[in-house]
Parts: C-alpha cells; structure tokens; sequence
C-alpha cells in the first residue's frame, strides 16, 4: 500500500475534514503567508534523524481563523505549532496557559498542546541571542542592538528579552 504525502501547504479547510496521513502530521506552522517558511524541511530531517514518527507542515492560516485552527489542533490531538506573522501577538489572548516571557513581551511562537491545554511559549529572544553569540562570537552584552520591526519577533528580540546589561 502506497504512503499519502503531506501536502505542500494545508488550510483550515483541510483541518476541518482532517484525513490522517503516514507518518502522521502532529507539529505544524500556522501563517499569512507561510508557504516560504523552511521550518517543514528543518523539522522533518531532525524528526526522521531522531526516529519520531510524526510530520511538521505548513497551514496557510489568516488572522480570522487562528481561534478556530488551535482549537482544531486541540481536537485533532496535534503535539504542537509554531506561530509566524501576523499570528505571534494575537495568539497570546487565545492561550489557556503562558509563560512568563510571553507575559512580559505580548507575542507567542510556539504552542505546545498538553492535556487539551493550549500552552504558549516565545523563544526568539533566546534564538537571537544564541545566533548572535555563535556566528559572531560576541554577547548581546558588549553590543549596541538596534532592531527594526514592530511585530512578534521584534518584540521578543527587544529590550524586554536582552540580557541585563544589554543596549
């Protein structure tokens, strides 16, 4: 018997009428637009490299149906997703849980499903940082950064996620 492939980007529609595939999509990325996101191509290799049977995919989905795909995804038993734009600030309303960060910055990007609970969580400012330490070999601390952007990202890369004695 032939394996179904995972689509090259899925909708609301498609979780709506939810068909499960071999190995079974349980991660995803929600966005507008997402289809030039290479998060599917990174997390598939480290998910077959670490022999977890489950697949990442894209969802093209908009601002307006953000509350209905999470509460899809909680339904559908989704392990979790990643938020990109223009999702990371809404989604911090539709959590039933936050982290501290997430609290402190007002965006999300990464929603773990545990037991039914939608749980919310940002790590691009420690991303940043870490980027920033390896490709450079310098700390954020004995830099002057200057981020532009108003969105999620730049939230989380901004002052409120530096380390102390970061400008």
């Amino acid at each position: 018997m032939k394996k179904k492939r995972a689509k090259e980007v899925y909708t609301l529609a498609d979780l709506r009428k939810w068909d499960s595939i071999d190995p079974p999509v349980r991660l995803a990325v929600f966005g507008d637009p997402v289809a030039h996101s290479l998060s599917p191509q990174m997390q598939n290799a480290a998910l077959k490299t670490c022999k977890i049977d489950m697949q990442y995919a894209r969802f093209q989905i908009s601002p307006d149906e953000l509350q209905s795909a999470l509460d899809l995804i909680r339904e559908l038993n989704f392990v979790g997703v990643n938020l990109t734009t223009p999702h990371k600030i809404a989604a911090s309303k539709l959590m039933d849980e936050i982290d501290d960060n997430v609290k402190r910055i007002g965006a999300i990007n990464t929603v773990k499903i545990d037991n039914a609970k939608l749980r919310g969580y940002n790590t691009d400012g420690k991303g940043f940082a870490r980027a920033v330490r390896q490709e450079f070999a310098v700390d954020l601390r004995d830099l002057r950064v200057m981020i532009l952007g108003a969105g999620g990202a730049a939230r989380a890369d901004g002052p409120g996620s530096l380390p102390p004695g970061a400008r």
